[in-house]
């Protein structure tokens, strides 16, 4: 058997011999680059399933704003798709925290010091953010019990009334968890519930869900900074492994279909792993596209107009 680089097409001008261990090397290279990409993607499912649940909000207080009056029915249809929106996004959260450490488990082993120091994080964020807390906490609720928002309040109140030559009203929707109702679930943790009734009967959940969002930010920088040298030294092995194929054949070659490949003494390719770039970009975009949570908890959106700009 031998071991090389070519097209899995019928136009393929021929074949880059390369070692067995060189052969293994790419292989794995392409492996893990692809856990690393399966990281960047379930990540990214938590941040839209969060970008649904605060646009939906912004979405229903637009509503209330233009069309008034709610009345039982339209409260509690309402009412169910916020709690939807936060049941996916508590899904999604616990997802990928599992799920990390499985695709970190298949690059590193189940031992290794990177998962220890990811675990080590997560245990930080949880011990130091009640945000953390609360929604790992009501994430267990939502499975074994119930809905994890027990009302909602809309809001319409004169802002501004003093400086502004014409009144400003704001309209704003919040979701409530009801600390009673957590309460008759004797599986609901008791510390959490007793930080919880610090905070009031009701407690709005917006700050807490973007804690929580942030806290997963910070768990997901640290994987990031823990395997960036070795991403690095992976697409290496993928840029190389094409460039190798390029120089062989004309730098205009095209590289479609193009694959490590072991060839049997009757010339049948008994393997073959494509290699391309598609998905190296694809990780890299993801990484630049979620990379602001830091302060998510301190920030928020508005469509007020704002007067006397420059």
């Amino acid at each position: 058997m031998k071991h090389g680089i070519t097209q899995l097409v019928w136009t393929s001008p021929g074949l880059v011999g390369i070692s067995e261990q060189e052969y293994r090397s790419i292989s794995l290279a392409r492996k893990n680059l692809f856990e690393a990409l399966f990281l960047e993607e379930k990540f990214d499912l938590v941040t839209e399933n969060y970008f649904e649940y605060e646009t939906e909000l912004l979405s229903l207080s637009t509503r209330f704003m233009v069309f008034g009056n709610q009345d039982y029915e339209r409260m509690q249809s309402e009412m169910n798709l916020v709690n939807r929106r936060i049941i996916n996004l508590l899904s999604a959260g616990r997802l990928y925290l599992d799920q990390s450490v499985h695709h970190l488990h298949n690059i590193y082993g189940d031992h290794s010091a990177v998962v220890v120091e990811v675990e080590r994080e997560k245990s930080a964020q949880y011990d130091t953010h009640l945000g953390y807390r609360a929604m790992e906490a009501l994430r267990n609720y939502v499975q074994h019990r119930g809905f994890p928002i027990h009302s909602i309040i809309f809001e319409a109140k004169s802002v501004d009334t003093e400086t502004k030559a014409r009144n400003r009203v704001l309209y704003t929707l919040t979701p409530f968890i009801r600390a009673a109702e957590l309460e008759d679930d004797s599986k609901f943790k008791r510390a959490v519930l007793k930080e919880l009734r610090t905070m009031g009967s009701d407690v709005d959940i917006k700050p807490l869900v973007r804690e929580y969002l942030e806290c997963l930010g910070k768990v997901h920088g640290k994987i990031r900074e823990l395997i960036r040298r070795n991403v690095s030294s992976w697409e290496e092995e993928i840029s190389g492994a094409i460039e190798r194929f390029k120089s062989a054949f004309g730098t205009q070659t095209s590289i479609t279909g193009l694959a490590i490949v072991t060839e049997t003494e009757d010339g049948v390719y008994s393997e073959s792993e494509t290699i391309f770039t598609e998905f190296i970009e694809r990780r890299r975009k993801m990484e630049s596209k979620n990379r602001i949570l830091d302060s998510l908890a301190s920030r928020y959106v508005t469509n007020e107009v704002l007067e006397n700009r420059a």
